[in-house]
């Protein structure tokens, strides 16, 4: 029991010590990016804001880019979860998100 805790430990600790990806980081540090500029528009901007529209379209626009390094499924979640948050603030922005995630 030791030794497979002791194993798994080990395990843990050596798949932790590889570096990320450049291109994943980069990728990564892109959507937060957006997203922070959405969620600011969201709590300071009337929902009729056309930024947030032009927003949205390059969220749908970014997922489309990094579409074969997310894989179908993880574009078609981050289109729609997108899209939840933004159906309570601006309807036709979430369609756009819905609209983009049918094609995965």
């Amino acid at each position: 029991m030791r030794r497979a805790a002791g194993l798994l430990l080990l395990v843990l600790v050596l798949a932790g010590c590889g570096e990320k990806d450049p291109d994943q980081q980069g990728m990564n540090a892109r959507f937060e990016r957006l997203d922070y500029q959405i969620v600011a528009r969201e709590t300071i901007a009337a929902p009729s804001d056309p930024s947030i529209a032009r927003l949205t379209r390059q969220y749908a626009a970014l997922v489309r880019h990094y579409a074969s390094d997310l894989g179908p499924t993880e574009a078609k979640r981050r289109l729609r979860v997108k899209g939840d948050e933004l159906s309570q603030y601006c309807l036709p922005c979430a369609a756009v998100l819905y609209d983009a995630a049918k094609k995965y």
